[in-house]
């Protein structure tokens, strides 16, 4: 009894450790023809993430962020953008890690997970560079595509000018 107590204690260091999120942001981008771009960010990303050791492969857990904290440069499209993401009832966005696959080139892959937006889970899928420091820091830096109408949103239009479907996201996570 005591030899497996002690192998157990030994292995403890391996098991997965909590990352504690240093700093975060999710940017939303978006066109629309008389706005070239329509570009919100949100700095208060939030994270329970964990991973064995310095195994990239082993991250897993969630980032998630307050639909409320999106701003741009112009106020009054930031009070529409809210109203038509329906903010009252879907406050927030959740992004749950469920695979790393690595990809051909260094630093570089693939997360996979399942996205919780506007009362829809979507699988998604995000092209990252994640790397680990020798002083063990932790940085993700992911971009990924949605379509707005797979989560039911219609997006807003003025008489034949319409923002664009899709809206690509850029992720940035220092642990």
């Amino acid at each position: 009894m005591k030899k497996l107590l002690f192998i157990l204690l030994l292995s403890f260091p391996l098991f997965s450790a909590e990352l504690v999120l240093k700093d975060g942001y999710v940017a939303a981008h978006t066109e629309m023809l008389i706005d070239s771009t329509i570009d919100p960010i949100n700095n208060s990303l939030q994270a329970d993430i964990t991973m064995d050791g310095s195994d990239i492969m082993t991250l897993r857990g969630k980032f998630w962020v307050e639909m409320n904290l999106f701003t741009s440069d112009k106020g009054n499209r930031d009070e529409d953008m809210y109203e038509e993401l329906e903010i009252g009832e879907f406050k927030i966005a959740i992004f749950n890690i469920a695979n790393i696959i690595k990809s051909d080139s260094f630093d570089n892959y693939i997360i996979e997970g399942m996205l919780d937006f506007h009362g829809i889970k979507k699988e998604l899928s995000a092209m990252a560079q994640i790397t680990v420091t020798d002083n063990g820091s932790v940085v993700i830096e992911a971009t990924s595509k949605i379509l707005m109408s797979d989560f039911g949103i219609e997006m807003p239009c003025l008489v034949f000018m319409c923002v664009r479907d899709r809206v690509d996201l850029i992720i940035k996570a220092s642990f």
